[in-house]
This record gives structure tokens, sequence and C-alpha cells, in this order.
């Protein structure tokens, strides 16, 4: 049983010349579960699947860098030759007051017979095909929700934005993957509290967690990856994996 995640936006904030903002793709036995859809993820998305066979979509948090292309998959969706089953959509509280309000009434009313939008909150338990995703509360100025994904014996965690807090051990408890938040570098503090995490506090809290492997993303494109990634593994003896746009990673 392998359980694949395919980077197909790994950017902090914004895109950069290299990478588009957030988004992740969990595959397994022919079921797409995308996490996050941020600015620029439609382009990489296209590239590795048709988007008629996306199962469903989570979004950790109403930031552009997390959302944005959700407007392009509507259209995508809505244009496409083959009228793709709807999509299941499960975000915060805030997720169909933003979408809803950005498109005139008459793009909505049509967005909402390809694209069903589900409130969830922390603690809800959602399925998508044979993925069981629970649902955490994050660090971060507004609701944000992170994903663990149970696919038989392997577990998935993903952060969305956040900044340290002890929900990464439940997120992340023995998980094959943690996609961690780790945008800055101790060496830039001060920083803003309660939002984002340091590579050190990235890898703190894989280590905190006992997760087996620890991928690297969100970092801002005014970072080197490599030097955040560095700093998570003083902290984690675990795999330290710098995400980089369309990689694929095998569990």
């Amino acid at each position: 049983m392998t359980v694949t995640v395919t980077v197909i936006g790994s950017a902090g904030t914004h895109s950069s010349a290299e990478r588009v903002c957030s988004s992740y793709l969990v595959t397994h036995e022919g079921t797409d579960l995308l996490l996050d859809i941020g600015s620029g993820a439609l382009h990489n998305l296209s590239k590795v699947r048709d988007i008629a066979d996306l199962d469903g979509l989570v979004i950790s948090h109403m930031h552009p860098d997390h959302y944005m292309d959700v407007f392009g998959l509507n259209y995508a969706l809505r244009f496409h030759p083959a009228t793709p089953d709807p999509i299941p959509v499960y975000g915060p509280a805030d997720m169909y007051p933003v979408v809803s309000t950005t498109l005139p009434e008459e793009s909505v009313e049509k967005m909402a017979d390809l694209l069903h939008f589900h409130t969830a909150a922390a603690g809800d338990r959602v399925h998508v095909g044979d993925m069981a995703i629970e649902l955490f509360a994050m660090n971060h100025p507004t609701e944000t929700l992170g994903s663990r994904i149970t696919i038989g014996d392997t577990v998935v965690a993903f952060t969305g934005d956040t900044a340290p807090t002890p929900e990464i051990d439940r997120l992340a408890a023995d998980a094959d993957l943690l996609i961690c938040d780790a945008t800055w570098l101790e060496s830039q503090r001060p920083l803003p509290a309660d939002v984002h995490c340091t590579g050190a506090e990235a890898g703190r809290a894989a280590a905190s967690a006992g997760a087996r492997r620890l991928l690297i993303t969100h970092v801002s494109p005014y970072n080197d990856p490599q030097a955040v990634a560095d700093e998570a593994a003083t902290h984690y003896d675990g795999e330290v994996i710098v995400a980089v746009d369309l990689m694929e990673i095998d569990l």
C-alpha cells in the first residue's frame, strides 16, 4: 500500500520564480485529496492531474496563499469537457463567506454546482474515499485547521500555517510525514508572535510528536529553504526533506 504526497506548491506568503503557493496532493489507490490550493497551485496541479479526478479539497485557512486558486479550479471544472462530478471542499467558518462574496451572484450559483463547500472545525472528522481526515486548531491569526490524514497504517499530517502549539503533538503523533510551516530562521528574530514557525521550531515539533519524516515548507521566498532545513535538523533526528514543487514522496 503506497501513499504518495506530491508537493504542488511550497512557497510561503507569495509565489517566487521557482515555487507557487501552498498545495499538497495526497494519493492512494485512485483517491486524490488536495490540501490547500494557494496562488499558482492550479498551474502545477494541471501538470500532474486532470482536475476532474480530484476527490476532495481541504482548505486550511482563508489567506490567499492557501485558497486563492479555488476560483481557477471552479472555472476549470465549469468548462471541463468531461462534466466532472462535484468536489467536496472542507474549510473553516469564514471559507464560504469569503469565496461567495468575491464572485458575482450568478457565478456563485454555478460554482455551488461544482464545489460543495462544507464548514468544518477543529475536532471534526471527515472522509474522502478511504482517507480519514481529523482536523486540529493551529496557532495563526485567523482560524486555521491542521489536517491529520490516516490511510490504513499511514499518517500524513499538515499544519497549514502555524506558530508553535501543543496541538501539533496531537496532529502529528507518530506520523509518517509531517508537512510543517517553517517560514523563518531563528536569526531573523524578533519575529511576529503566533504566526509561523522557524526551522528550529518545526524541528522541535516533529521531534516532540515522534514524526518519522519532516517536510520543510512554506519557507519565505527571501529565505534559503536548505538553511531552514539545516536549522530544523539540529533539533530533530529524523529525515528532513526540503519541499520542492512537483516532488513526490512515497510513504
